[in-house]
């Protein structure tokens, strides 16, 4: 299934639904008659200015650029909508914009509030190891929550800085930021050509009160985001199905989210069994970034540094290669 119809898989014309930062490249465009709303920071003149400015941006595709229904930031949905449209919208849909927001915890409570039963967030997510935040650790939950708690409105100023002083580049390709890291991308390639000194610089001169600086906030992988959204649900901050991550194709996953029809209940022994099965995969999705090169797999790594006391390193060898392969043929039968 390809990516539009992957994203809009249960979605029809209809319904009404709320598309957040679509900018040139709506996932559900009105022009092609989705009943749906559209929501971005930047205004309609601010949107056609910035693609002017952005010589990556064919000018054929300017016409793409939609009047908006609401302008502000995304973690403020509740404020912006009218009250009248609190729970009655069936879907809220986005691409690349999820990673941007300094406060996700509120901006999907927001999404709560706003769907009615049963209704659906779906969202493409840049995966950290296959964009330019490769070398920036994974967003972990203490983040979210510290961002809560502060009802942050703006990117701290450590995301502004690992941004920039962690940056991530095709080698030779720095200059040219059409160029972008995927899944397939070897790691030899990947370089990082930071001013450190430069970047902190630019951190003690910036002002408490000055412009809006954007960044990616959060950084993720499919199994991170699943966590993320499990420990958030266990807190009763929000709460949803979490009806399918996919695996990362290129440079993003997919994930669809249904709001929940009633209280959840936890019990607090599976939870925590399955909260160390994320932990465990998202390390594993650390050591294995498909399509690198890479001299050892996180199955063999594991075989040789965690093997069983018993065997020789000959046969700790062949067991941790066997695991591989059974790790690989179950992800070939699994697409």
């Amino acid at each position: 299934m390809d990516r539009l119809k992957l994203l809009l898989r249960d979605i029809d014309k209809s319904m009404l639904g709320l598309e957040v930062a679509p900018w040139f490249t709506p996932i559900a465009p009105k022009s092609d008659g989705y009943n749906v709303h559209t929501l971005d920071v930047f205004d309609y003149e601010t949107l056609l200015e910035r693609a002017g400015k952005n010589s990556r941006i064919d000018p054929s595709r300017y016409g793409n650029i939609e009047p908006l229904d609401y302008v502000g930031s995304a973690t403020e949905l509740l404020s912006l909508v009218p009250a009248e449209l609190h729970g009655r919208f069936d879907y809220v849909i986005s691409s690349h914009n999820f990673e941007h927001l300094p406060n996700p915890i509120k901006f999907l409570q927001g999404c709560e509030a706003l769907l009615r039963d049963g209704g659906r967030v779906i969202m493409a997510v840049p995966d950290g190891r296959a964009c330019y935040d490769y070398f920036r650790p994974h967003t972990i939950t203490a983040d979210w929550l510290e961002a809560y708690v502060e009802d942050r409105k703006r990117p701290a100023e450590r995301h502004l800085f690992a941004a920039l002083a962690d940056r991530a580049y095709v080698r030779e390709q720095r200059d040219n930021p059409a160029v972008a890291l995927t899944f397939n991308t070897p790691r030899t390639e990947i370089e990082n050509h930071a001013t450190l000194t430069q970047k902190w610089s630019e951190w003690t001169q910036r002002s408490t009160g000055g412009p809006y600086l954007d960044a990616h906030c959060s950084v993720m992988t499919p199994a991170s985001l699943q966590l993320l959204l499990e420990d958030c649900m266990a807190l009763g901050l929000f709460a949803f199905d979490i009806r399918e991550v996919t695996e990362t194709r290129g440079v993003e996953f997919i994930i669809h989210l249904v709001k929940g029809t009633g209280e959840r209940e936890l019990d607090a022994d599976a939870f925590q069994a399955r909260r160390t099965q994320l932990l465990h995969k998202i390390w594993d999705e650390q050591a294995v970034r498909f399509g690198a090169k890479r001299h050892l797999t996180a199955a063999i790594a594991e075989g040789i540094m965690n093997p069983a006391p018993n065997l020789g390193l000959f046969r700790r060898f062949k067991l941790a290669v066997r695991r591989r392969n059974q790790l690989r043929l179950a992800r070939r039968r699994a697409r």
